[in-house]
């Protein structure tokens, strides 16, 4: 069997099998995520309002443009290399949802750094009129920008019985390429560290001066007589390092393959490395998409808070349940 043969197995599999558990196992964590911050102890607070739609804009991406992807490369079957209003659905929907998530991971760090702040006028930036006006005005923006993958999507042979879903060559598919370069590798993680690391640097600052009051489940660390940072405040710093973490794991090996991309694009190359070059793109994508599938079980890790939140929910259902079947 060829190297080639071999990399399209290995790919493939991965999309057939690895797909569908990806895809039950991100809707499962999308929607305790969902319940979890809506919670009235939690959606009160515009770093969980961030969460909220970070987790929407999760479910729609998984949605609108993981499951084509598992149905191209796990099963061989892409309704969007024949109907053009599907493939350019499927383009502009990629590209929207590709800002979206990462815009709000960027929207919740800046609302850390400001709860963090020894500023009192800072701190009171963070609120959620703030937040749901950034998320509103941020949504628009990026499918007002992408709007062009619209118009310009084409269904592409590159060879006999071969199809593509994809931007049309030449020009636009080299901005296109460089954009999505600039902004997952270079924009995205730039900002989340430089507010994350500015975050724990406030925390710092915070615990060198703290005196704390009660128990933990129900403290806050006071700086002066203006600084409080509650317990829950706390828990959500904990979850957005993870959740920057997860980001820069799972997403930015696509980011620097298509670095690669764009450094060998006018290389001559053979087969096998074609082969080697899509295998390559699939397996970085698979994790770039993948992530969605994990941040409620990251959440469950390292917060007591959300765990909490999520046991109580459990509890409720399960009494619901019990009353129900008792009644009929």
């Amino acid at each position: 069997m060829s190297l080639a043969a071999i990399l399209d197995s290995i790919q493939t599999n991965l999309f057939r099998f690895g797909g569908p558990f990806v895809i039950i196992n991100a809707t499962i964590s999308c929607i305790l995520n969902i319940l979890v911050f809506t919670k009235p102890t939690l959606r009160k607070n515009p770093c969980s309002i961030c969460f909220i739609a970070v987790t929407i804009a999760n479910t729609l991406y998984l949605y609108f443009v993981f499951i084509l992807q598992v149905t191209q490369v796990g099963y061989n079957t892409d309704p969007s290399i024949t109907n053009i209003i599907y493939c350019r659905i499927r383009l502009y929907s990629s590209c929207v949802g590709n800002c979206l998530g990462p815009s709000f991971l960027i929207l919740a760090s800046i609302d850390r750094t400001l709860i963090t702040s020894k500023d009192a006028g800072v701190r009171k930036r963070s609120s959620n009129r703030l937040a749901i006006i950034c998320i509103i005005v941020l949504t628009i923006f990026w499918m007002l920008f992408h709007i062009h993958a619209f118009f310009f999507a084409e269904i592409i042979q590159v060879g006999p019985n071969l199809l593509f879903c994809f931007s049309q060559p030449g020009g636009y598919t080299v901005f296109t390429s460089y954009f999505a370069l600039v902004f997952n590798a270079i924009i995205v993680p730039l900002f989340i560290v430089i507010f994350g690391l500015w975050t724990v640097k406030n925390v710092k600052i915070v615990h060198n001066r703290v005196h704390p009051v009660g128990s933990f489940g129900n403290t806050s660390s006071t700086v002066g007589k203006n600084q409080h940072i509650g317990s829950k405040d706390h828990q959500l710093i904990r979850m957005l390092l993870i959740d920057i973490l997860t980001y820069i794991i799972f997403r930015v090996p696509f980011a620097l393959f298509l670095v690669y991309q764009q450094i060998t694009q006018y290389q001559l190359k053979s087969n096998d490395q074609i082969a080697i070059d899509y295998f390559g793109f699939n397996i970085t994508y698979f994790l770039f998409l993948a992530v969605a599938a994990i941040n409620c079980y990251t959440n469950l890790l390292v917060s007591k808070t959300f765990r909490a939140e999520l046991k109580q929910t459990f509890l409720k259902c399960v009494s619901f349940c019990f009353v129900q079947q008792r009644e009929n």
